[in-house]
């Protein structure tokens, strides 16, 4: 219930941004996207400890919401991009709906429309079902890298490319290519 609370939200929100022409992107919803990226960068990752700074920054996220301090599509892409990182199938799908608002705010960044099929790939993942575009990666206990199973005749390279997603034998070659 809570998660369709945020949601509606998260669209009268929009509404009121699409509206607005010269507001200032929230710098603390910028340093929390920083801290996000940050957490994942070393090569051992403790994810107990990051699994709760995850939860901490998505509450924080839902907050900034419910007080309209997330107003532009850098704002948007952030809480997206924030929400990637989510527990469940429902956090994924707040992280596409931040992306959509983003890329309908700015339609000529890149990063929201990567950021919408990431999302939807890492959706299909929870559902245990091939991505369509090709966006996430599997590390075995060994550090093995893979990419996970991918519907190869879900979306085209074209498509892919609309999105800012290498095509698929790019995703492919990736995980051939040494470190």
């Amino acid at each position: 219930m809570m998660k369709k609370t945020l949601l509606f939200a998260m669209m009268a929100m929009w509404c009121g941004a699409c509206a607005a022409t010269d507001l200032q992107s929230n710098p603390e919803l910028r340093a929390m996207n920083r801290a996000d990226a940050a957490d994942r960068e070393p090569d051992k990752i403790d994810w107990t400890v990051v699994n709760a700074k995850d939860a901490q920054r998505r509450q924080r996220v839902s907050e900034m919401l419910a007080h309209g301090e997330i107003r532009t599509a850098e704002d948007f892409y952030f809480a997206g991009m924030i929400y990637q990182h989510g527990e469940g199938p429902e956090d994924i799908r707040l992280a596409q709906a931040f992306a959509t608002i983003a890329s309908k705010l700015e339609p000529e960044h890149p990063a929201p429309k990567w950021l919408f099929a990431a999302s939807w790939d890492r959706y299909l993942m929870w559902k245990k079902l091939p991505q369509w575009y090709g966006t996430q990666y599997q590390v075995s206990k060994e550090g093995v890298r893979t990419l996970y199973p991918v519907d190869p005749n879900a979306v085209t390279d074209a498509e892919r490319a609309a999105f800012h997603v290498p095509s698929l034998a790019e995703a492919m070659a990736e995980v051939k290519a040494p470190d």
